[in-house]
């Protein structure tokens, strides 16, 4: 799309998906300690080795892709030495969980931030769209050029149709006629919890202690929505704290 149309900050380019497939496979399980792959200690296939398949459903959806601008993010960074240390604790709470200490994980700002905007995304566009919250799902695209790609983009589907798809209801709030509108919303919705001042003053709250201010009243979703797990979320990375309302990369959007 032409991402001049849109008059979105820090957004560098728009994509709409009209017709995206998603397989969904189990591949194992474990019980008690989590695993992130097949070589982890406790993993349990679901099959024979010598099974050429595993159990999987198929599904098409739709979906939008947003991409923001790298160097505006590492500005706001370099600027907000509070949201590094927003970061850090975040890092140390997640190196003292169990998933930490045998997946370790680097929690940089940016991704706390494009995570707890893809949230807040989603939440609103439920209500824009049609589909419910549980229908839609995200995946956060990040990465720094020490990781071999610079990455910073959001892509927010729904898998949720038959064979045949689904509606275009989700594309249809891509367009530049609402997706401004919706984005205004959905950042600004930042700006207040019910439980606040106990959910904006938090250090540590939810599974392991890993979101700072999100709960369930702002930012938390049905976990088959979350690639994380409802897990790295913080409203001050995108709206500042209730000392210093500058230190959110959208503040001044709103």
């Amino acid at each position: 799309m032409n991402v001049e149309e849109y008059g979105i900050p820090h957004v560098k380019s728009i994509s709409l998906v009209n017709k995206m497939r998603v397989v969904t496979a189990l591949t194992g399980f474990s019980r008690l300690a989590p695993v992130e792959n097949d070589n982890d200690e406790g993993f349990v296939y679901v099959k024979d080795y010598k099974t050429p398949w595993y159990p999987a459903y198929e599904v098409n959806g739709e979906g939008i892709f947003i991409e923001l601008s790298s160097g505006d993010i590492e500005n706001w960074i370099n600027k907000h030495s509070e949201v590094l240390e927003r970061a850090k604790i975040l890092q140390n709470n997640y190196d003292g969980s169990i998933a930490g200490k045998s997946h370790p994980k680097n929690i940089s700002p940016k991704f706390v931030m494009l995570h707890s905007l893809a949230h807040l995304l989603i939440t609103q566009l439920s209500f824009e769209c049609g589909y419910s919250v549980a229908s839609l799902s995200e995946r956060i695209y990040c990465s720094d050029p020490a990781e071999g790609k610079n990455m910073a983009g959001i892509l927010i589907y729904t898998a949720c149709g038959d064979s045949e798809g689904t509606l275009g209801g989700l594309v249809r709030q891509g367009y530049s006629d609402t997706l401004p509108k919706i984005f205004k919303k959905a950042v600004t919705s930042a700006l207040h919890c019910s439980n606040d001042p106990v959910c904006g003053l938090s250090s540590g709250q939810g599974r392991d202690s890993l979101n700072l201010a999100a709960c369930h009243s702002c930012l938390l979703l049905p976990e088959t929505c979350c690639e994380e797990r409802n897990s790295f979320l913080d409203r001050c990375m995108i709206i500042g704290t209730s000392e210093d309302r500058t230190i959110g990369f959208w503040s001044e959007y709103v």
